[in-house]
């Protein structure tokens, strides 16, 4: 194994014990509220891995979701979460990529493989670096969740958004950044649970927890960087599945809004 695997497995052992802790546990997060916004929930995809024993989570995204990293070490929490379940992980990552190339390949790279019960997407990077407009942003992202939800309108959609240089600094002049509040509009819209993990990082900065040339060092996160972001998603995971599922509980579609906020998506 080497130096990155020796510490992606040190960073997934203390990571399970952490994910342990019921969400906003104290200490664990600096400021005391968390980075999520819940929205309609993951349920869907909970009855279908708890109840059915089978699931197949999609990971879509560019760099930072093709690296490995948090990717690999949420399929080893979902496989531990979930023992009997039979799981189908399809790593759609390309690097470069955000969420206009992201809705013209979603259908050859995810919706492909069949139905999807959980889909992980993130955007907000490249739509930044890449210079997309803010009408691009919508409209990719727009195109992703609606195109998912009617190929299969139970799915389940966790979006996040990644961090970079140019999103600290607007969030340090207390802006936020147009990649993540235009794709925030989309996720309000459709119900999806989102992470803001790009304001968490740099809080996480601001209070001295550590730095970002010296711990995070890159808009490819270190290893260290890695865990955040991976603690990070199993809190969110631990929220909307912290309660026993109710005996009737049934797989549901979500509701389809009958406007986009962009025809052209």
């Amino acid at each position: 194994m080497d130096v990155f695997g020796m510490a992606m497995q040190a960073i997934l052992v203390g990571g399970l014990c952490a994910a342990a802790q019921p969400a906003g546990a104290e200490g664990a997060t600096p400021y005391g509220y968390e980075y999520y916004a819940m929205r309609r929930g993951l349920d869907n995809c909970r009855i279908r891995f708890e109840r059915e024993h089978t699931g197949r989570v999609a990971f879509l995204g560019g760099s930072i979701t093709y690296n490995p990293g948090w990717r690999t070490m949420l399929v080893e929490h979902l496989e531990a979460r979930f023992p009997d379940t039979e799981f189908d992980f399809i790593h759609a990552g390309i690097p470069s990529m955000g969420s206009t190339p992201g809705a013209f390949r979603l259908a050859r790279d995810v919706l492909s493989a069949g139905r999807i019960d959980l889909l992980f997407v993130e955007a907000a990077v490249n739509d930044q670096v890449n210079g997309r407009t803010p009408a691009e942003h919508v409209r990719g992202m727009e195109g992703i969740v609606r195109h998912a939800r009617i190929d299969n309108p139970s799915v389940d959609i966790v979006m996040m958004h990644f961090v970079d240089p140019e999103k600290i600094e607007a969030i340090n002049r207390g802006e936020t950044p147009e990649p993540v509040a235009n794709h925030e509009r989309v996720a309000a819209h459709y119900g999806t649970p989102s992470i803001d993990l790009a304001r968490e990082v740099t809080e996480r900065i601001r209070a001295g927890e550590f730095t970002w040339d010296d711990d995070f060092v890159d808009l490819h996160p270190s290893p260290f960087g890695q865990g955040v972001y991976y603690r990070s998603i199993v809190r969110l995971l631990d929220a909307a599945w912290g309660e026993p599922l109710a005996p009737d509980a049934a797989i549901a579609p979500r509701p389809l809004p009958p406007e986009p906020l962009d025809a052209k998506s």
